[in-house]
Parts: C-alpha cells; sequence; structure tokens
C-alpha cells in the first residue's frame, strides 16, 4: 500500500452508534405540511439530541432524512459511550415527553431508538461501515418481526413508539458498567445482511442509566472521589 492510499484511508474508531427514527414523520408532513409542521418538528428534534449529547461525547449528527444517525466517543472508554449513549438516548425521550405535553397533536414527537456498538469509519459529518448498518437493522425491528424470532416476546408487548432497542454488545457492557439497568430480551432475530441469529434487548426506562454512574467513572478515571 503506498503511503497515498494509506492517507486515503478514512479514521476508523470505536463509537456508541444511535439511530433515531421519528414515528410517521412522512405521514405528519404530507397531512399537515412539510414547511407548517414537518421541518419545525425535525429542527426540534435537532436542538434536542445537541442538547442532549453536548456533555456525553456526541461526535456525528446525521440527518437521515426521517431521523437521525449519531455516535458517541469516550477517549478513555469505548464502553462508556454506549453508556453516555443510552443515558442521552432517555434524556432525549424525557424532554419530548415534556415538549409533546406543551405542543399541539400534530407537532408531537415520537421516537425509535437503537444503539449499537462498534468500530466505524469516520467520514466528514457521517459515519460508514457494517456497525452502522447494524444499528439501522435494530431500529427497523417493529412488532412485524417478532413472529420469525426464536423465543420472542409476545407482540403486543412490543411498544410502538419512544423505546430503546440495543445490540447484545451493548447489553454487555450496561450489565457491567451499569448494573441497576433493567433490559429485556424481546427475542433472538436475524438481521438482514448478517449471519445467524442476534438477541436483542430493549433498554426498560424505569432504570436507565443515570449520569451519577457516567459522574462516578469519570472521578474514578480522574483520581476525583466519587462519594461511595
Amino acid at each position: 500500500m503506498t503511503s497515498d492510499n494509506s492517507a486515503s484511508l478514512p479514521e476508523v474508531v470505536t463509537e456508541a452508534i444511535v439511530v433515531i427514527d421519528l414515528v410517521e414523520s412522512t405521514l405528519t408532513s404530507n397531512l399537515f405540511g412539510w414547511y407548517s409542521v414537518g421541518r419545525q418538528s425535525l429542527r426540534d428534534l435537532r436542538s434536542l439530541i445537541n442538547e442532549v449529547g453536548m456533555n456525553r461525547g456526541l461526535r456525528c449528527l446525521k440527518s437521515t432524512g426521517d431521523g437521525y444517525l449519531l455516535t458517541f466517543h469516550d477517549a478513555q472508554s469505548a464502553e462508556m459511550a454506549a453508556v453516555r449513549a443510552i443515558a442521552a438516548a432517555f434524556e432525549l425521550l424525557d424532554r419530548i415527553g415534556k415538549r409533546n405535553g406543551e405542543v399541539s397533536e400534530e407537532r408531537a414527537l415520537n421516537l425509535r431508538c437503537a444503539v449499537h456498538l462498534g468500530e466505524v469509519d469516520v467520514v466528514v459529518n457521517d459515519r460508514e461501515g457494517p456497525h452502522v448498518s447494524l444499528a439501522f437493522r435494530l431500529q427497523e425491528i417493529s412488532r412485524a418481526s417478532l413472529p420469525a424470532a426464536l423465543n420472542p416476546i409476545p407482540p403486543e408487548h412490543f411498544p410502538l413508539q419512544n423505546y430503546v432497542l440495543c445490540s447484545e454488545e451493548v447489553a454487555g457492557i450496561l450489565s457491567r458498567r451499569a448494573p441497576d439497568c433493567q433490559m429485556l430480551s424481546i427475542g433472538l432475530l436475524k438481521l438482514k445482511g448478517f449471519p445467524g441469529w442476534r438477541e436483542v434487548f430493549r433498554v426498560l426506562p424505569e432504570e436507565h442509566p443515570p449520569d451519577t454512574a457516567l459522574r462516578a467513572h469519570s472521578g474514578a478515571a480522574s483520581g476525583v472521589p466519587t462519594g461511595r
């Protein structure tokens, strides 16, 4: 490989990858107008994402048309990037819930979120690679996916909106780094383009990783007492 070819290769980093889908955004825009409702909804969502991600290592924020692709980075611990991503996703849902109580029904935001961790190619304002594709496959899971799964939960137990799914890699990290986090396996599924069966988890909102866990990690890394 020549030095020129080497220089042209993108940087490869391990990041938490989050795919956020705005539920029924196309239908809402068609019914109430892109300029009247749709555009402002996406701008509001982008603003809220920036707010919750600002201090949690948010590095990429790319529009996907009906939502956003995000990545989170932690220079000291790749695993903590996943914990931060989960915390950001739940704070985002909390803020959106409050916002929805203050706006008209057609302006309400409802989300589907999926979180994975893996190596990605860093492209300007974007990320590429199979781990990004896997995160998108997770986000695409719905009630209709469950009849083909192994050991699935009943389809009626799968929420329609405002939830967080994660890969088995992220579930393992949460069990180690945020043991108070509650997760529910929704079954083993085959994801398009990926071999074998993959267990997928729903992270439950009641006990999502609090920022106290993140502060404890930061304190331990810097030698600052955490109060435990």
